[in-house]
């Protein structure tokens, strides 16, 4: 299985309801469940004949396009959260929303972030994959292009008045257990999608619910302009800072393994050393002299990568930077002729001190 899907599988999820009372569990529920398994046991009606000619490879592959409401549950058998959004699929283009954003794209190519209010965008951001994970787009189908997993159909249950097909997708060599409930009647649409992961490496008992997502107010008439940028939008501005190549960066009086120093437009210093046990970023604002603690992902490359995940020489960022932030700190600044050095966040625990020349 390839292991970017499995970390976004095994990774916290959206989730749908229990999809045998479709409704969400609360958290002190999903940790009795292991217990009342038997209890809470699904029952299906065996699959027809006309069911077991289908394959269920092929009904994960061809999802319809949709538009609905997008639920989501995860739990880890001891704690649980839950959220929601709205999603539109067309072909491999997307629209994700909330009320605190809107993302537009396609998948595993381009994406946007889309600011309805001042009628921009910024598509500086990485590409979104396919299959089931948090935080990215709706794609079971992308299940189906796996060729180590493999489907089979359980039986049929009714969720929410729809016929639904149960298909078990299992990694190879993989303890990991994915459930899809296609619904007959709205062209195999996946409703349910559950993934479930054994408690410990040593036990095979799976959890009644590990990671869950859910379709409701279905509609499958999609409009284009549903997954298009609006043509009255305008892209937003970016400021573009350029790698300090000279930089040498040492951590406790060692040199740094792994760093990174970018320049702003006036003179700023965005600054990543990740050879403490915690990784450092650090915005440090040459005019007036003060270090801040950095978002990781405050520079990204002209493909949408934090920077420091790439060998990219220049980088960008929205402007938001430009107004100084409350996480000042007390570096303890020396500046010198050619660099700067201060005290790291770590320096409670060991002291340690960031010299950077160039």
């Amino acid at each position: 299985m390839n292991p970017l899907m499995l970390a976004a599988l095994t990774g916290c999820l959206s989730a749908w309801a229990y999809p045998a009372t479709l409704a969400c569990p609360a958290p002190q529920e999903v940790q009795g469940q292991t217990e009342n398994e038997k209890q809470n046991e699904e029952v299906l009606t065996p699959l027809t004949d006309a069911e077991r000619q289908l394959n269920p490879r092929d009904i994960v592959r061809g999802q319809p396009d949709f538009v609905a409401d997008l639920e989501l549950f995860a739990s880890t058998g001891v704690s649980a959260h839950s959220w929601a959004e709205h999603i539109v699929r067309k072909g491999r283009r997307y629209r994700r929303e909330s009320q605190f954003w809107v993302f537009i794209g396609e998948i595993g190519k381009e994406s946007v972030h889309l600011y309805p209010q001042g009628k921009v965008y910024d598509d500086m951001l990485p590409p979104s994959s396919g299959g089931i994970t948090e935080g990215q787009v709706f794609s079971p189908g992308d299940l189906a292009l796996e060729s180590d997993i493999a489907f089979t159909a359980l039986g049929t249950i009714q969720l929410g008045g729809h016929n639904c097909i149960k298909i078990e997708a299992a990694p190879k060599d993989n303890p990991a257990r994915i459930y899809l409930y296609a619904a007959r009647d709205l062209k195999n649409l996946v409703l349910v999608a559950q993934v479930l992961w054994p408690k410990s490496p040593t036990e095979n008992t799976l959890h009644t619910v590990a990671l869950v997502q859910r379709l409701r107010n279905i509609s499958l008439d999609v409009p284009d302009g549903l997954v298009e940028i609006p043509s009255d939008f305008k892209p937003i501005e970016h400021d573009k800072w350029t790698k300090v190549e000279t930089a040498k960066v040492a951590y406790g009086g060692k040199p740094s393994k792994d760093f990174g120093v970018f320049r702003g437009p006036s003179g700023e210093l965005f600054i990543w050393v990740r050879d403490a046990f915690y990784p450092w970023e650090y915005l440090y604002r040459s005019k007036q002299g003060t270090f801040e603690i950095a978002f990781q992902g405050l520079l990204v490359s002209r493909e949408g990568k934090y920077i420091w995940l790439t060998r990219e020489t220049e980088a960008f960022s929205l402007t938001g930077y430009r107004r100084q932030s409350d996480t000042t700190i007390d570096a303890h600044l020396v500046v010198k002729p050619n660099g700067i050095a201060f005290r790291s966040e770590n320096y409670q625990q060991d002291g340690s001190i960031i010299d950077i020349t160039w």
